[in-house]
């Protein structure tokens, strides 16, 4: 039987991921980080509902199916992540199971949503513009055009899930560290490409 001590905890595995994740391992928690990650969710859709109230005040769908609508998608989206990383680990010979990797996922994501909080945070307390990501180097650096949108993904908050994902793949899917962190670079280099890509196409849509 494990122990209770022996449990992973949200702020474990942010600050110490060597241990905590570890835990994640052994110890694949599910119901506790979801039940987290949902009320995050809920509070940063509502600040999101405060910070961009003109775009909230023309939605066609009543605002409680809009919050289901988010907590399904967000749902949704963790399990194909943990589907993703699962396969990852598959080709690379590790030793996972879903229930791990999706356990695992749980416990990062609440790095990312406490850095949206933030950034609205920001924009609503402080009057930060809304295209400025405060944790962002495009808070320091102003560029315009797609440029903009890159540095806005290179943001302190960004990087830290990435480096706990580097975590996530050595810990609980058993890869080697070299392999962990390879595929963790590749993730983030496309992440910048497709930011830079997809921001370059819709400005040139909306010009033309």
């Amino acid at each position: 039987m494990k122990e209770t001590l022996n449990r992973p905890t949200i702020i474990g595995v942010s600050t110490r991921p060597a241990e905590h994740l570890k835990r994640v391992w052994e110890n694949p928690v599910v119901w506790w980080p979801l039940c987290c990650v949902l009320v995050l969710t809920v509070i940063v859709t509502y600040l999101s509902e405060l910070v961009n109230a003109g775009l909230w005040a023309d939605l066609s769908l009543p605002l409680p199916i809009v919050y289901v609508t988010t907590l399904i998608g967000l749902i949704l989206g963790i399990v194909i992540n943990a589907a993703i990383y699962k396969f990852i680990v598959f080709l690379a010979k590790g030793d996972a199971s879903f229930r791990q990797m999706f356990s695992g996922v749980l416990y990062i994501t609440p790095i990312t949503i406490i850095g949206t909080m933030i950034s609205h945070l920001a924009v609503i307390f402080f009057h930060v513009p809304k295209d400025i990501t405060v944790t962002s180097l495009n808070a320091l650096i102003h560029l315009s055009g797609p440029w903009h949108a890159v540095l806005a993904n290179i943001d302190l908050f960004v990087i830290w899930n990435l480096v706990l994902t580097g975590f996530l793949f050595i810990k609980v899917g058993r890869i080697s560290p070299k392999i962990s962190w390879i595929i963790v670079g590749v993730f983030y280099a496309l992440s910048l490409i497709f930011q830079y890509v997809g921001t370059a196409i819709n400005m040139s849509v909306s010009w033309g």
